[in-house]
């Protein structure tokens, strides 16, 4: 099976659709491998996409003989790769272009150890891994996570709240840590494909890019990794990114979103051109949306009678809960529902909501990522 044009988002386990980006072509590449005894019948090879968000590509699948399964593939190149019978059983491995032989050290409910000859860069990917679960003191936070999650299972919330609490100095700490052990690795690697991948899965995803002028120091300096970095996806995969940013930065155009009213009526966002338009993506499980509402409510009241409006956008995928929570709320402006494969959160470089977002009566975008008494503060500078 290839999977080229599949995506696979093993939290949602979400199927988007991929268009094919082309590379520098590598030979073609034989990956071996061998599960021993382990009952798996099939066994999967996912590109990893983006690690944070678990976001995998389906790269090929293989039947398993005896133990012993073989993808031989035309164009690979070198970064993270998942294989294993399904998304939630596998495990990782860092191809650097040659091939490969993957053994099953280990298989628990939990997933499979691979062990792995012929990838240098594997090695230095496990020598990262290892180094910082043994200095981030994995282990104890692991162990706060069971505890959280059998409490959470069992609806005690005071318990949960006490977990929580005592995991938040681990958590700081493993932060510092982390990022010490980033830098001193990429310090080291920044010519060859592992030092992009920590560099693309250890910061530039957790950046944010608000202006025209962030996005071009980013562009710069991801030009100064070497020849072999840049020839990942890692380097293409950052530089659509910047793209995005660059088109939801301030004083940049905001794209158009279309979708459905509570009526059902197909609805734009400029439909409302002419108008300071807050834009609150949010969604109707999202605790800290709901808790917005009060400060949007005062926000409309504060401009009363000026050229001012709120537009809801919500990521919903019922919308008689959606429906349900505006009326709970009393969030009576303007509403829509994206619906499935709407584009405008990824447009808008919404990582997390609620996500607020301030446009001019020209399209304009003035503010982002606005909360709270910002809500008045900032369309105050603006509105007249």
């Amino acid at each position: 099976m290839n999977g080229s044009n599949l995506f696979v988002m093993k939290k949602g386990i979400l199927f988007l659709l991929f268009y094919v980006v082309f590379f520098e072509s590598y030979s073609q590449q034989r990956i071996e491998g061998n599960v021993g005894d382990a009952q798996i019948n099939k066994i999967y090879l996912f590109e990893v996409v983006n690690e944070f968000r678990e976001i995998y590509r389906v790269i090929d699948s293989a039947e398993v003989h005896k133990g012993n399964f073989e993808f031989v593939l035309n164009e690979m190149t070198p970064e993270l790769y998942f294989v294993g019978d399904n998304l939630k059983h596998g495990g990782y491995f860092f191809l650097d272009g040659k091939n490969v032989k993957l053994t099953a050290e280990r298989v628990t409910e939990e997933g499979i150890t691979w062990s792995v000859k012929g990838s240098p860069l594997d090695k230095l990917y496990r020598e990262f891994a290892n180094e910082l679960y043994v200095a981030t003191n994995k282990h104890i936070q692991d162990s706060l996570d069971r505890c959280f999650f059998r409490a959470r299972d069992m609806g005690d919330e005071a318990e949960m709240a006490r977990i929580k609490k005592e995991s938040i100095p681990y958590y700081t700490k493993e932060k510092e840590i982390e990022q010490a052990l980033v830098n001193k690795y990429l310090e080291k690697n920044r010519n060859n494909p592992f030092g992009i991948y920590l560099y693309y899965s250890k910061i530039f995803q957790f950046k944010n890019f608000p202006t025209l002028n962030d996005v071009d120091k980013e562009r710069a300096y991801i030009k100064t990794f070497g020849s072999k970095a840049k020839k990942t996806r890692y380097m293409t995969w950052m530089g659509e990114q910047l793209m995005i940013y660059e088109n939801c930065s301030i004083g940049h155009e905001a794209p158009e979103i279309v979708g459905k009213d509570t009526l059902g009526n197909i609805i734009r966002l400029s439909d409302l051109r002419g108008n300071y338009v807050l834009i609150d993506f949010w969604h109707s499980y999202c605790h800290w949306c709901r808790k917005e509402v009060p400060a949007l409510k005062k926000a409309l009241k504060h401009f009363e009678g000026k050229n001012f409006k709120i537009l809801g956008v919500s990521s919903d995928f019922y919308e008689e809960r959606w429906k349900k929570i505006i009326r709970e709320d009393g969030s009576f402006w303007e509403h829509m529902i994206l619906g499935r494969g709407n584009p405008a959160s990824r447009l808008y470089c919404v990582r997390a909501v609620p996500y607020i977002v301030l446009i001019g009566p020209d399209g304009k975008i003035l503010a982002k990522e606005l909360r709270g008494q910002d809500l008045i503060d900032v369309p105050d500078k603006f509105v007249k």
